[in-house]
């Protein structure tokens, strides 16, 4: 008699945080939004202050906009280990040359206990 065993493993990371009291997008806000006239480089210098109970990461993902409402480019920043009511400063570079005045939004926040 031959007996086999298939072992499954699944790894589930839970992105979305079910923390109602302070969910991961009012952890994040944007403190300036800039293009770089030599380079047209779109910047935006984010703020990232851990409300939850435990040191997290984070994933901030940021969209430029003309004034036309079209998205001009995107970009996004990983934090490691911010500790619970620390503030960590950090900026997001667009991945597109941009040629005008844009204004950034944040997108998407994850937020993983580390």
């Amino acid at each position: 008699m031959v007996v086999i065993v298939v072992i499954v493993v699944v790894l589930v990371v839970v992105a979305a945080n079910d923390d109602t009291d302070h969910p991961p997008s009012d952890d994040v806000r944007i403190t300036s939004c800039t293009v770089d006239s030599a380079t047209r480089q779109a910047t935006a210098r984010v703020e990232i202050h851990n409300h939850s109970s435990k040191a997290s990461m984070y994933g901030v993902s940021v969209e430029f906009v003309a004034a036309n409402g079209t998205r001009v480019s995107e970009g996004g920043t990983l934090s490691s280990t911010v500790a619970p009511g620390q503030t960590v400063r950090t900026e997001v570079g667009g991945a597109d040359r941009v040629a005008q005045k844009v204004t950034c939004k944040v997108t998407d926040v994850t937020r993983v206990a580390s």
